[in-house]
């Protein structure tokens, strides 16, 4: 008898996304690092040399928004959703959801570029939808999991996410608030995520590698009740900052968090991993914290020794930055199945920015030079985000070579 002929299939095979889509920290980290250059190059053109810049009732207002709500927030939901994929289980948010998650974002830097020329509450809205898009993605994922007790992240985000509409607001006028007390609250609430997640991840990711290493001295110590303390204290500054904004009793509070956040990093044991600059950096970006706590609170208590906006990049363009640079090419490699070495390329990364802000707090400080060391500073700022875009966009933007590894973040 002749052969039965095969049944012929209506179904199409399924349709695969690019793998640029494939997790949240290749967009949006390649997204946080394009901003860094727009966001600095076009705020410091227009400074030195009057080219035209969007405005947020000031052009200062919408550099700050755009390095604070945009920079930071890309990087922060790069991290979240990919630490989340890990703590969970669960498949990494990806496809569709991560296309219309990355919308939101680039729809709101338009509405905070076009912010003069739309309705105050669209403006509102527009900054708003990527931070709500981001949490609910976020707690749909942990509930989902019953991973209840990192919700605590979320709540952080929510905050950061409540001061960016009041920032936005009271630039323009909606609401009767400091806009400078509104940024500066929102970048001490960055930092106690930086401080919540680089307390569990720093520690540990060096424990690892002096154990594989067999370096026999005390290990870093993990998180405990100081760590606790330490986050109690950036908290407390948040809280002084503002109902006293214009007294000195936040600046004690911040000099006393940069003690205790010092303190900290020397209890996680960085002096020894000078060999393995990926290890080395989550440190070195670190140092930014104390270092950035202490300078802002000097800042508020001897104002006229030291500039709150040259303080403030201590904790941004050091911290943050620094902090950004060092997780995201960790996890561009780790996530990708590469080797987690770091490359020339992102070591050269880091240190431009590193030295950066250096710079940027020394051009506050020198009233005759100011220009030209601000044009030092932005130069090497601009040279590390491009040495990072050029060695590790095509990473973010290629297959990965085998199965991945994640952020044990727990």
């Amino acid at each position: 008898m002749p052969a039965k002929p095969a049944p012929i299939s209506i179904t199409e095979p399924a349709v695969r996304s690019h793998p640029f889509w494939s997790g949240a920290f290749r967009p949006l980290f390649l997204l946080a690092g394009i901003l860094a250059l727009v966001a600095v190059v076009w705020w410091v053109a227009g400074y030195v040399h009057g080219i035209a810049v969007p405005s947020l009732g000031t052009p200062s207002f919408w550099h700050a928004h755009e390095m604070i709500f945009g920079f930071g927030g890309a990087a922060i939901g790069g991290f979240l959703l990919t630490a989340i994929a890990n703590w969970t289980g669960r498949p990494p948010v990806a496809g569709p959801k991560l296309m219309a998650l990355t919308s939101t974002w680039i729809l709101g830097r338009l509405v905070i570029g076009f912010a003069e020329n739309l309705p105050p509450l669209a403006v509102i809205v527009g900054a708003l939808a990527y931070f709500v898009f981001l949490i609910a993605l976020g707690a749909r994922e942990l509930i989902a999991a019953r991973a209840l007790k990192n919700m605590r992240v979320l709540a952080v985000i929510g905050i950061i996410a409540l001061f960016d509409g009041l920032f936005v607001a009271s630039c323009l006028d909606v609401i009767a608030l400091d806009p400078a007390m509104l940024y500066q609250t929102a970048i001490l609430t960055i930092i106690l995520l930086i401080a919540l997640i680089g307390g569990r991840v720093i520690p540990a990711f060096t424990r690892n590698w002096m154990q594989r290493e067999q370096i026999s001295v005390p290990l870093p110590v993990l998180f405990g009740r100081f760590d606790v303390v330490c986050l109690a204290s950036i908290a407390l500054a948040i809280i002084t900052v503002i109902i006293t904004p214009d007294a000195a009793l936040p600046g004690y509070v911040l000099l006393m968090a940069g003690v205790l956040h010092g303190v900290r990093l020397m209890r996680w044991r960085g002096v020894h991993t000078w060999r393995e600059p990926i290890v080395a950096m989550l440190h070195l970006g670190y140092f930014w914290v104390p270092v950035g706590l202490g300078l802002l609170g000097a800042s508020m208590i001897w104002p006229d020794a030291i500039g709150s906006r040259d303080a403030l990049h201590g904790l941004t363009g050091g911290a943050m930055a620094c902090m950004i640079i060092a997780i995201a090419g960790r996890a561009a490699l780790g996530h990708t199945g590469r080797e987690l070495r770091a490359s020339m390329l992102l070591n050269a990364a880091f240190g431009l920015i590193w030295f950066s802000t250096l710079f940027r707090i020394a051009a506050g400080q020198s009233n005759a030079h100011y220009v030209t060391i601000l044009a030092i500073a932005t130069l090497m700022w601009v040279g590390g985000w491009l040495a990072f875009l050029i060695g590790y966009g095509p990473v973010l933007l290629g297959p990965s070579q085998k199965k991945t590894g994640g952020i044990p973040v727990r």
